[in-house]
């Protein structure tokens, strides 16, 4: 797997690295500290697996970069992670093409997760992500890949990680990244309140419940 990190500190890079050293074995980190370097980068290693990218850079901000790199490639996903987490700043990351926001104060597990989350496809956004913007029960909240809808229907009727697994044919650690993506975008505590959030909002039918 090869990651593109970019941040204009070095110490917080180096903290990152260690990090994201933890996802596998064998990981190969490139590192940019401008916008400027991180289009260079992007365009010299088309086979880049994920770009994980600073808003605050020099030499083109982020968000001018993350354009860059979409206009080049589509397909290399892009995560923005910054210290700047208000929601018209998470909405234009991504209406730009971002694949997922991850704040900066998030743990490293959280992070860890989110990464996960994206490179199986799936899009990770910060708890609570347009809740006061557009109210509970909007259709387009929470923002949910299908895989998601999927296990979140299973979590519902009280099946186990194991069984979610087996049903999907899918790991039960990809189970778990599912989970913890869906509990954070429900803006939940745990997988019970995620699942009557989900009731509410229409996500699932009320008599698929099977919680207690």
């Amino acid at each position: 797997m090869k990651i593109l990190l970019v941040d204009d500190h070095k110490l917080v890079r180096a903290g990152l690295v260690l990090v994201l050293r933890q996802m596998e074995e064998g990981i190969e980190l490139l590192e940019a500290g401008t916008g400027r370097e991180a289009i260079q980068a992007a365009e010299g290693a088309p086979d880049i697996d994920l770009v994980l990218m600073d808003l605050d850079l020099p030499e083109g901000s982020g968000l001018e970069a993350l354009t860059a790199i979409n206009a080049k490639n589509a397909t290399m996903p892009v995560v923005i992670l910054s210290a700047m987490e208000d929601q018209a700043m998470v909405s234009r990351a991504m209406e730009l093409g971002a694949r997922g926001f991850i704040p900066k104060s998030a743990s490293g597990e959280v992070m860890l997760n989110s990464l996960r989350l994206v490179l199986s496809g799936g899009i990770c956004l910060p708890p609570g992500y347009g809740k006061s913007a557009h109210g509970v029960g909007n259709s387009d909240l929470p923002n949910l890949t299908q895989r998601q809808l999927e296990v979140l229907r299973f979590m519902a009727r009280g099946n186990s990680n194991k069984e979610i697994a087996r049903e999907l044919g899918i790991s039960e650690n990809t189970v778990r990244v599912h989970i913890s993506a869906i509990i954070s975008a429900m803006d939940a505590t745990n997988r019970t309140e995620a699942a009557y959030s989900a009731m509410r909002l229409g996500l699932i039918p009320r008599a698929s419940i099977g919680l207690g």
